[in-house]
């Protein structure tokens, strides 16, 4: 693999990853309703699910994953219940606001996080671009066969950069939006919208 290559993996990452999606969308929304941790969480998951989608064209297991096509259902069934229920607890918040939970509170706090990065993970895994980009697009753009353990690595280590670049945008960005609609004492209103943003995304992970 030449460094022009990597170059342009590069560059089709930075699209992949800084184009408005649900995925981006649903990391914003998680972030407004529970905070940047499980902002964070949520981008570990896509990145999670993308580099399986890497690890698969690179092995040649396309064609086992073409195979598993009717099961995918599963995983998708899972995140779409997830983020139905990270929906309804945002509609409930909004509808029904609680005073803040105290920052001492680790343990509530925590309550949701293994959900929140499972949703992330059933993201990529599910999401038809995500598929079409790693398992189509890059064996067009580059032999896949010719890549190495070294390659895999270093292809692997441009992901999680330009990720954790795309997380932290979205997530300081909707954080610092989460303080302002607090101080403004709009918070009821800013998780019904994302409880439809949440409920939003479940529906075009159900029927694409």
């Amino acid at each position: 693999m030449t460094l022009a290559s990597l170059a342009a993996f590069g560059g089709a990452l930075f699209i992949l990853f800084f184009t408005p999606g649900p995925g981006n969308a649903a990391m914003v929304a998680r972030t407004i309703d529970a905070g940047p941790v499980h902002g964070w969480l949520y981008g570990s998951g896509i990145i999670t699910g993308d580099i399986v989608w890497l690890t698969v064209a690179v092995t040649g297991l396309a064609a086992l994953a073409e195979r598993a096509g009717p099961y995918v259902w599963i995983g998708k069934a899972i995140g779409v219940a997830i983020l139905l229920w990270m929906a309804w607890g945002s509609l409930r918040s909004g509808l029904w606001p609680k005073p803040p939970v105290p920052v001492t509170s680790g343990l509530k706090r925590s309550a949701g996080y293994g959900a929140t990065y499972l949703a992330g993970v059933a993201m990529p895994l599910t999401n038809p671009k995500a598929i079409l980009f790693y398992l189509a697009f890059l064996p067009a753009f580059f032999d896949l066969s010719t890549v190495r353990m070294g390659d895999y690595a270093v292809m692997v280590t441009m992901m999680l950069a330009l990720y954790a670049l795309t997380t932290a945008v979205h997530v300081t960005l909707a954080e610092r939006a989460r303080d302002w609609l607090v101080a403004k004492g709009v918070k009821s209103r800013a998780d019904l919208a994302t409880a439809f943003v949440m409920a939003s995304v479940a529906v075009w992970l159900a029927i694409s």
